[in-house]
């Protein structure tokens, strides 16, 4: 079984997407790929000097999806993006053996051990693999905005369910793709409530190691094992950074990590999950930066970029 990884990132979220990446590269197997949608120019530049291994970059225009290229003319960037992960997902699936699975990911996600084991799940004949918020009490309110369902960590065995599913997805979001929670519309996420009651090949995560978030952790005790982070004692597979806030000055560069905005964390939370990431984001704003050194413009761009992403970031839900 050959696993295809995807994700997508504009320069804003270069650090993250790197981190991301960083943390994969040790699960790949023999045969497995990473897509990457460079949503701009920063982004393909950067993806482009990274060297690794099984990493392949395209552009939305390589995608030849007429219909998404027009809807860019009219959508702002966040709802632009949010239009690409179905779309971009479609692609792949499309473009992938029958049998084989594709995975799609969010940039600020990092993990911890094997994805296959969550993979795993779909080994009785399952087609489709999604997660829930699984949200802890405190965070029980998000459900009427945010949905049942996180499209963080989305996988597809290729097949004619699994392309129904992704054409379907790709449409809903060309006719509409924003944020509107009064209305029932969470950008791509809030598409994923039907699935359950239209895909008899799909399966809901089982293993609480995957998709832990900001918006479950707090239900959790979040403690070390020799192999890394565990929450009641299972191991984490990935964490889902939403939120986080990277503090830069543009003479000293990386300052510190803000970990996820507007929650409240324990102290095991912040020591086993939040310390390894800044870690490792801090380390891939070192590598973004040497990449952009030849030029103080873009160096200075790179960290405006990165302030007006802050901010933006505020308004996104748990997406």
């Amino acid at each position: 079984m050959k696993v295809r990884y995807c994700t997508l990132f504009d320069t804003r979220y270069t650090t993250r997407g790197l981190t991301m990446l960083s943390s994969l590269m040790p699960f790949l197997r023999d045969g497995d790929e990473i897509v990457v949608l460079a949503m701009d120019d920063g982004a393909a530049r950067i993806l482009g000097q990274s060297g690794y291994e099984a990493l392949t970059v395209v552009r939305v225009d390589a995608l030849q999806d007429r219909e998404l290229l027009d809807v860019r003319e009219t959508r702002a960037r966040r709802e632009f993006c949010w239009t690409c992960t179905p779309a971009f997902t479609a692609w792949m699936v499309n473009n992938t053996a029958n049998g084989d699975i594709v995975v799609y990911l969010d940039a600020d996600l990092m993990f911890f051990a094997d994805p296959r084991i969550l993979l795993d799940e779909l080994s009785d004949g399952g087609n489709i693999l999604i997660h829930e918020h699984r949200y802890s009490s405190d965070k029980a309110h998000f459900a009427s905005t945010n949905g049942r369902f996180n499209v963080g960590f989305v996988a597809f065995r290729v097949g004619d369910e699994s392309r129904a599913c992704v054409t379907r997805w790709r449409a809903q979001t060309i006719e509409r793709c924003e944020l509107d929670p009064e209305n029932g519309y969470c950008g791509d996420q809030g598409y994923l409530d039907e699935w359950p009651a239209r895909y008899s090949g799909l399966r809901v995560m089982r293993n609480i190691g995957g998709g832990v978030a900001p918006w479950n952790v707090n239900q959790y005790q979040v403690r070390q094992n020799g192999a890394g982070p565990t929450v009641d004692g299972e191991p984490v597979v990935f964490f889902h950074y939403h939120a986080l806030e990277t503090i830069v000055e543009p003479h000293q560069g990386f300052v510190a990590v803000h970990p996820s905005a507007g929650y409240a964390f324990t102290h095991g939370t912040l020591k086993f999950l939040y310390r390894p990431y800044a870690r490792r984001i801090r380390q891939a704003d070192d590598d973004v930066a040497g990449m952009n050194e030849p030029n103080e413009n873009d160096r200075i761009r790179h960290w405006l970029d990165i302030a007006i992403g802050r901010v933006l970031g505020r308004y996104v839900g748990t997406h």
